[in-house]
């Protein structure tokens, strides 16, 4: 019995999981912000279709409004030996290292299929004034 209550446990602890893509290409990059958005820096966000870019927690971050959601990217490029941050054109998330384009409408998917995604984080409302990005 004591075999089958073990076995139960684990195999709820692997089934465990949050809704957050994994990117392995990012491993040890970690996130817990709440920003408020009536600080001037995060004015941008409070429009339909906003965006801003800021350092939080000492990474280079885009967020972006998308009707009654957000999006957030950390702004390093996912490609190994590149150092540049990414960019974004309003339709397209770009390494500038090689031109490499990254879907902002599908949680950062490389564009040609191949490679690692561009780094998501979650983006949860806590209140009408702030957001908490994590990861």
């Amino acid at each position: 019995m004591k075999k089958i209550f073990l076995l139960v446990i684990i195999l709820i602890s692997f089934s465990c999981s949050d809704n957050v893509p994994v990117n392995n290409c990012f491993n040890g990059v970690n996130m817990n912000a709440i920003i408020d958005l009536t600080l001037p820096e995060f004015q941008g966000l409070l429009v339909p279709s906003g965006q801003s870019q800021n350092t939080i927690q000492g990474r280079n971050v885009f967020i972006f409004r998308t009707g009654n959601s957000y999006k957030a990217f950390d702004q390093q490029c996912p490609e190994r030996n590149c150092n540049s941050l990414i960019t974004f054109n309003g339709l397209e998330i770009i390494c500038p290292c090689d031109d490499k384009k990254y879907s902002f409408l599908s949680d950062g998917a490389p564009l040609d299929g191949e490679g690692c995604h561009a780094l998501m984080y979650l983006v949860s409302p806590i209140n009408s004034s702030q957001l908490r990005i994590s990861r």
